[in-house]
């Protein structure tokens, strides 16, 4: 009898086990659900939150590819300092996805990436200069425009 007890835990145990990590639901490829628990956390302020419901709509996953609500929810946490955001807003201006391509912002934005922690920032700054798409002054302008910027770093 305790044998059974003891084997119907662990089968409700297993059971109801599922992650409410929206980060490892993501990961595992649960892009709907992981979405749904972003959603909330990313209206409240979260930062990493923001950036991943921008990743969704980014790349289409669990939600319809829309670039401009991307690009939102990206410039929300970039503005506030989060790199990773920082990052794919450069890339949304390097490529010209939902937004003009725009070097010189790409640049800014990779910059306060890299100057945030993000370590695929500065390959992609490099990447810019090593391709002639700035001139030395427009990376200098564009480094101009993120210290105008004063936007807060990330903890």
């Amino acid at each position: 009898m305790r044998f059974l007890f003891i084997f119907v835990i662990l089968i409700l145990f297993v059971a109801c086990s599922g992650t409410s990590d929206p980060k490892e639901l993501f990961d595992q490829g649960k892009y709907k659900k992981a979405f749904s628990l972003w959603q909330p956390l990313a209206k409240e302020g979260d930062l990493k939150a923001q950036n991943y419901i921008a990743i969704h709509h980014y790349l289409g996953l669990g939600v319809q590819r829309d670039y401009k609500l991307a690009k939102g929810w990206f410039e929300k946490a970039a503005t506030n300092g989060f790199p990773d955001a920082q990052y794919n807003l450069g890339v949304m201006y390097e490529n010209g996805e939902g937004v003009s391509k725009d070097y010189v912002a790409a640049y800014m934005w990779f910059y306060l990436a890299n100057q945030n922690g993000n370590i695929n920032a500065s390959k992609r700054m490099q990447g810019l200069a090593e391709e002639h798409k700035l001139f030395p002054n427009q990376m200098k302008r564009a480094v101009e425009l993120a210290k105008e910027h004063s936007l807060p770093q990330s903890h």
